[in-house]
């Protein structure tokens, strides 16, 4: 500033009290041009030389993210930020105390803007390249730094503008905590939602999820710090709130995937009137089937051994006898076991047939099992084929399916 200053003196009828003010005024703006400069020098170099070191460790993932976001650009903007700290003495003087103090705001925002910037690329190049991993879904996370990043500039903004320490700041904004709380209220609730549902893997991108109060049932395309975007399986599209997935109850089925298996669980609805003891006939006739055949003989000799030594003769109350339910539902069972797509291998795949409590609409044969595919459309062909099979093997076994009575039936009584 000192040399400007000379030049400014030896100008002709100048007035002297203008020296100062003229040599400081030209000093800052070729101060400010200095930076323009440097700025555009060091981030043409980041960008043309800086970035061949991320491209020499072979990172061309990264070198692609750090250079859409602009991260080497903020870095040659902060380079340029530190030559201005350093360069700030030399073209200052302190001769003039308005402009002196103007001149040191305006290099602190300069300063704290470029480090600002830099970080945000940074979080932006977080963004890119896990946001949207299943593994790793930060993108919660980033956006809850965003907002610090944006409120700890703010706070250094209006503390350097203002000329007050940032605590001072603080305790003046203390006031507005309660206003805040209101207008922040979605990201706050957000923000604690996000950190429980990333840090304890509760969801990630891709898991199929079910969310009965807000009408999700699909994969999860996005998750950001206030909502949770899902696709139904019909194409639509549901913004869930974060915070409702951590108040509300919901279904993940990514352990389904996981295990490489899906449960089947669903009734065979027998007719109470069809159940009956097995006949001399039709313990004959099953017996000729190959997975019961050998569950016939035993306990066939079983009953046989116990009704002997109970004397049990005429009245078949007295004693134990088959029943064709009894009997269907091992055939279930084994017939079950005999097919390659039902998982049984380990112990947590539970395979049975049960009876669950009667109802007004007969008696229900429970099916549960576990068959080897997540695939949708070959589960339902795979259960469809179960089903199929045990309703078309009822008549066997004397039993029928209950249904409600139809017009059809309804004529044949008529008639």
């Amino acid at each position: 500033m000192e040399f400007i200053l000379t030049y400014v003196q030896k100008i002709p009828n100048y007035p002297a009290h203008y020296h100062t003010l003229t040599a400081q005024v030209i000093s800052a703006i070729i101060f400010i041009i200095l930076l323009y400069l440097l700025a555009r020098i060091f981030t043409w170099f980041c960008n043309n030389y800086l970035s061949r070191v991320v491209k020499f460790f072979k990172a061309e993932k990264w070198f692609k993210a750090l250079t859409e976001k602009r991260f080497f650009t903020a870095l040659g903007i902060v380079i340029a930020a530190i030559a201005a700290i350093n360069l700030h003495p030399i073209f200052v003087s302190n001769k003039i105390a308005w402009l002196e103090t103007l001149m040191i705001k305006v290099t602190g925002v300069f300063v704290l803007l470029s480090f600002s910037y830099l970080f945000y690329t940074i979080l932006n190049t977080l963004d890119k390249l896990y946001g949207r991993n299943p593994k790793i879904p930060i993108k919660g996370l980033v956006q809850v730094f965003k907002i610090i990043l944006f409120l700890v500039t703010g706070l250094f903004f209006i503390s350097l503008l203002l000329g007050r320490k940032p605590l001072y700041i603080i305790t003046g904004l203390s006031a507005l905590a309660a206003v805040f709380s209101l207008i922040f209220k979605d990201p706050i609730l957000g923000f604690a939602a996000s950190i429980q549902l990333t840090m304890n893997n509760l969801i990630k991108i891709g898991d199929w999820i079910t969310v009965d109060s807000a009408g999700a049932d699909g994969n999860i395309l996005d998750i950001s710090l206030t909502s949770v975007r899902v696709q139904n399986f019909d194409m639509t599209i549901v913004s869930v709130p974060t915070y409702d997935l951590i108040s509300k109850p919901f279904k993940n089925w990514s352990g389904m995937y996981e295990a490489k298996a899906r449960r089947i669980q669903r009734s065979i609805l027998i007719d109470v009137d069809t159940v009956k003891f097995l006949d001399e006939e039709m313990l004959i006739r099953l017996k000729k089937i190959e997975l019961l055949k050998d569950y016939l003989e035993g306990k066939e000799k079983e009953i046989s051994d116990y009704n002997q030594s109970h004397n049990v003769h005429e009245n078949v109350i007295n004693g134990r006898h088959l029943t064709n339910l009894g009997t269907f539902r091992h055939y279930a069972e084994e017939y079950l076991k005999s097919r390659p797509f039902i998982t049984q291998a380990d112990p947590g795949f539970t395979l049975m047939v049960r009876q669950l409590p009667p109802n007004s609409q007969g008696i229900p044969l429970e099916v549960y099992c576990f068959v080897n595919t997540t695939v949708w459309t070959q589960y339902e062909a795979l259960q469809a084929d179960i089903f199929d099979h045990l309703f078309s093997v009822l008549p066997e076994f004397g039993l029928y399916a209950y249904q409600q009575p139809s017009g059809r039936n309804l004529s044949k009584l008529i008639k």
